[in-house]
């Protein structure tokens, strides 16, 4: 008799976990749709290559913002991913002995879930105020201190991982540690590693809190990361606001490179780790 109710709640519990599973899918792929609907329209040469018009004004496009956004990503990339790996992999092979890892872990996991508009107020009373305007240096910074818990937690797991019979193998072989880590370790881990920085570039591509109180925007053409730069989401979030049928149309074209950007980085990033080590 227990058996069989037992076997009643185990279908009944897995039906309800299909349901609310099948309710996620659903609204996901509602919004992919409707954003891919309205976006694919707006794609067009001019997007790409051309200067917002003038409020009011039919045609330009998103340049300034795309070249902006890119500049952006790619600095916090370098600032955020460096520090979150060396940070993971302090805490993961040296910092094992030391209570202080299991502090910085915890705080990392509650950096995870903080608001990226408290990182833009953070960033904008240290480096924005002093420096008497906003810059494109200050977004970047805002949207790498994002990406740094992400990296580091995913590779402190990782590296946890590993077995540690295979740093006693290389380490009969006379190898040092930080070539373990290098040759062995990290190879080890390296696509549980790239998914934490896919992941953490995924979530600062598509944060526009931040950008306001850092890099704002600008509606020209710049390359000066001293200065006000811009970037598609706020771009998206301006034109969105605005009165204007073209500016709709150029944000759902701007929303849908960003989505299809992340997928194709994702895609990517699993093909080449596959590909690399699949031996």
């Amino acid at each position: 008799m227990i058996p069989k109710k037992r076997k009643i709640v185990s279908t009944l519990a897995l039906f309800a976990c299909f349901l609310t599973a099948l309710w996620g899918i659903f609204w996901l792929s509602f919004i992919i749709i409707d954003v891919v609907r309205h976006g694919i329209t707006a794609i067009n040469p001019s997007l790409f290559l051309k200067d917002p018009a003038p409020p009011g004004e039919e045609g330009g496009g998103l340049r300034n913002a795309f070249i902006g956004h890119l500049l952006l990503t790619v600095f916090a990339t370098l600032i955020g991913v460096p520090i979150g790996v060396l940070g993971g992999t302090f805490l993961a092979e040296y910092g094992r002995k030391y209570k202080i890892s299991r502090v910085i872990s915890t705080l990392a996991d509650i950096m995870v879930s903080v608001p990226a508009i408290i990182i833009g107020a953070f960033i904008y009373a240290i480096i924005v105020k002093p420096m008497g305007h906003f810059s494109g240096w200050a977004g970047a910074c805002a949207l790498g201190i994002i990406m740094i818990p992400t990296v580091l937690r995913t590779t402190e797991n990782m590296l946890s991982l590993i077995p540690w019979p295979l740093r006693e193998a290389a380490f009969a072989l006379g190898a040092p540690y930080y070539k373990v880590i290098i040759q062995v370790v990290y190879k080890g881990a390296a696509t549980g590693i790239l998914t934490g920085i896919i992941l953490s570039i995924a979530r600062v591509t598509g944060e526009a809190a931040p950008l306001l109180f850092t890099a704002f925007n600008n509606n020209y053409f710049s390359l000066d990361m001293s200065q006000p730069i811009a970037s598609l989401t706020v771009t998206i979030f301006q034109y969105a606001m605005g009165p204007y049928e073209d500016w709709h149309a150029q944000a759902w074209g701007a929303a849908l490179m960003i989505t299809l950007f992340i997928l194709i980085a994702t895609i990517s990033g699993r093909i080449l780790i596959k590909r690399r080590y699949r031996d």
